[in-house]
């Protein structure tokens, strides 16, 4: 295949054929398995049909290639189901697994910390739990529910957690600086105090106080 890797090269390299076309173009057509289907140019022209056919037959091997099905070992099926389990088996608490054993932290936990965290920042005058329509959002109010705390909405599967927080906030400041500032102090308390490794914090600013 050396001599035909080396047309190749060269072809990409002179940046077009004899007729104007594009060899990266091609190439890509050569590689999608289109190297037969030729438009109006290319029923007309030896130039492209010749660099359709050889990127076509170089380019073969690598479909073929891609084509053959990946076999997961079952060792390593079972290691996912088994995590799988255990990440389901209480959806109100947060699971980390280290060499010590198993840390959880209960939903509530986490929609106190959030709360907290937004408090903190200027012009936040309160903040409290959102729930919305959506199906997710829902699950989450039953799960903070389940915890006898009412005024968040919090999801928590594993390391990772979804807050959805209301807020009021003071009249005269930047409403939209005041959201994110929320979002990255929340985001930054809940991965450094619980160890989560992804958070997602939707803001709602639901009035203005003077």
């Amino acid at each position: 295949m050396a001599d035909s890797e080396f047309s190749l090269q060269r072809m990409l390299r002179d940046a077009e054929l004899p007729c104007g076309a594009d060899p990266d173009e091609l190439l890509q057509q050569a590689a999608d398995g289109r190297g037969d289907e030729l438009n109006a140019h290319q029923a007309e022209c030896v130039h492209c049909q010749a660099a359709l056919r050889e990127l076509t037959r170089i380019w073969d091997p690598v479909r073929a290639k891609a084509a053959e099905p990946v076999t997961v070992p079952a060792a390593l099926r079972m290691a996912v189901a088994d995590q799988v389990r255990k990440l389901v088996s209480d959806v109100w608490y947060t699971l980390q697994l280290t060499d010590g054993g198993a840390i959880r932290i209960a939903a509530r936990v986490v929609a106190n910390l959030a709360r907290s965290a937004a408090r903190t920042v200027p012009g936040v005058r309160v903040a409290f739990g959102r729930s919305s329509e959506s199906r997710a959002a829902g699950l989450a109010e039953k799960a903070t529910l389940g915890h006898l705390h009412p005024h968040a909405a919090v999801g928590v599967l594993g390391r990772t957690a979804v807050v959805d927080l209301a807020l009021a906030v003071q009249y005269g400041d930047a409403v939209d600086d005041i959201a994110r500032e929320v979002q990255r102090r929340v985001i930054s308390e809940l991965e450094d105090s619980v160890g989560l490794m992804s958070v997602t914090v939707n803001v709602t600013v639901d009035d203005i106080l003077t």
